[in-house]
């Protein structure tokens, strides 16, 4: 049998080798974007950073504050702070037992206001499971914290008591298991902060008195002086009541989560921020502005 072979009329030839082109061109715009996204993918951003037994999120003046990741990292969460504004630390137990966390601001262990190894033996807040606390401040009692306050490192605590270290700047979260017994006991429901064995906490150090006067805190959302640097203040005191539990801490930690908090020209400087990016200032949105006149 003879076979016919088609050959194509002008006009589709021409049809032909637009699809071809269109595909090149639509391949050559896929990598484009693909690239893009990359780039996009180095400033993308979430509002948790999660672990296997916590989730944390810094909330600054109570909204949610973005987490960045830095080029080429992925151990660390970047947040931008705002000279003068305060801030706290949520971190949410996604298990169902309890947990306990270590956490250190600027090197000092939040509950003490000692340096802070995130050691198994230092103190600890406790979650019950799947419980969300939201960590405020300094703790100097079972009643009361002094809030969390972004501030020039010169006057943060950890410089006023003379404690600062190579870690100001930076927030470290350890998450540790519970050792129980083979008998399972079904633990009373508590509040966000228990003590290893029981007892009340020593209170912090207050910031030392000296003939000079403490500076004065920022005003909230003032810019940071130039080639300044961020460190964590002695804020106001605020209730915050907790109670006491024991909880028998297992020696290794499963989650050592890290945020460093650095103002915008210092993330734009660690490549964390691109520089034209200018995240929306949410509280001068709300703060600013009066009503308008209408149109007719």
């Amino acid at each position: 049998m003879r076979h016919r072979h088609v050959l194509p009329r002008p006009r589709a030839r021409v049809a032909s080798l637009l699809a071809a082109a269109l595909l090149v061109l639509a391949s050559t715009a896929h990598a484009h974007d693909r690239d893009l996204g990359r780039d996009r993918r180095r400033h993308d951003f979430s509002m948790w950073d999660e672990g296997r037994l916590v989730d944390v999120q810094v909330r600054v003046e109570d909204e949610p504050a973005p987490l960045l990741t830095g080029p080429g990292e992925d151990d660390r969460r970047y947040v931008q702070a705002f000279a003068g504004r305060e801030y706290a630390l949520v971190v949410r137990n996604t298990t169902g037992r309890r947990v306990a966390v270590v956490i250190a601001v600027d090197g000092l262990n939040v509950l003490t206001g000692d340096r802070s190894t995130l050691a198994a033996d230092e103190r600890k807040y406790v979650l019950d499971p799947y419980e969300t606390a939201t960590i405020r401040g300094w703790r100097t009692s079972l009643d009361e914290v002094r809030q969390f306050t972004f501030v020039d490192e010169r006057r943060s605590y950890a410089e006023r008591t003379g404690q600062a270290n190579a870690d100001m700047g930076w927030i470290r979260i350890a998450s540790f298991r519970e050792q129980r017994p083979w008998w399972v006991i079904r633990p009373e429901r508590m509040q966000t902060y228990r003590g290893e064995d029981g007892a009340p906490p020593a209170d912090a150090p207050s910031p030392p008195t000296t003939s000079k006067a403490a500076p004065a805190p920022l005003a909230r959302g003032e810019a940071a002086p130039q080639g300044s640097f961020p460190g964590t203040g002695w804020g106001d005191r605020r209730d915050d009541r907790v109670s006491t539990t024991t909880f028998r801490t297992d020696p290794d930690a499963v989650d050592r989560l890290v945020i460093r908090y650095e103002y915008g020209s210092g993330l734009r400087a660690l490549g964390v921020l691109p520089e034209e990016w200018h995240w929306r200032d949410r509280l001068a949105e709300r703060d600013g502005g009066f009503a308008r006149p209408p149109r007719w």
